[in-house]
């Protein structure tokens, strides 16, 4: 994976399904570390490993303003309140990719045009690797409309709603002739109900 920078946390169960019995890939946005603005293939390998860590460091109990979310999107895979260990379950059974391959310094900040072009590669690169059943993405607006389009082997998707409210979605056809579903959520920073979205994941980890 070559244009790659943050390489994506890879949970020891992904290959075989883990408790969700599909390849889950989950597609973050970005990065805010705060910290020099000067990572990415570009700058060097030092925070190669920032994805890998960041869910490390969820799983092993540091605490951060970022833990929420993390918290409240594994809810929303198993409805119900989780333990440490079910979020260990959890998070060995998916795989974890954030697009951006470059920081942002502050929270909610979108990158610039080059920078998600760049992201739209290293994004297929991974999914040609990894093979998901499933992409979950965080963000029904801007990352799911910055994702790559049909030029790149997308198809949209057939009408999906829950209570009358449409899921955007569609799939991929990967290098390999499989075909990878894809589906958008709302990110779980801020406004997210965990209970409602389960509704709408559990019948895409059945992909029907």
């Amino acid at each position: 994976m070559e244009h790659v920078f943050f390489k994506p946390w890879v949970g020891r169960n992904y290959e075989n399904g883990g408790i969700f019995n599909k390849k889950l890939l989950v597609l973050g946005e970005s990065h805010y570390c705060g910290g020099c603005n000067q990572c990415g293939l570009k700058y060097g390998k030092e925070c190669e490993e920032f994805t890998k860590d960041t869910v490390i460091n969820y799983l092993n109990g540091v605490k951060g303003n970022w833990t929420p979310t993390y918290r409240k999107f594994e809810r929303s895979l198993v409805n119900e309140y989780t333990t440490n260990e079910r979020s260990k379950e959890i998070w060995n059974s998916l795989a974890f990719f954030n697009f951006l391959q470059v920081d942002m310094v502050n929270p909610r900040k979108g990158g610039i045009p080059e920078e998600y072009e760049e992201g739209r590669v290293a994004f297929l690169e991974v999914l040609n690797e990894l093979q998901p059943d499933l992409v979950i993405v965080w963000g029904i607006n801007r990352l799911y409309e910055n994702l790559p389009g049909k030029e790149c082997g997308w198809m949209d998707g057939a009408e999906f709603k829950v209570d009358n409210y449409s899921i955007p979605n569609g799939y991929y056809q990967l290098n390999s002739g499989k075909k990878t579903k894809v589906i958008a959520v709302y990110h779980p920073s801020s406004g997210y109900s965990w209970d409602w979205w389960y509704k709408a994941i559990s019948v895409q980890l059945q992909l029907k």
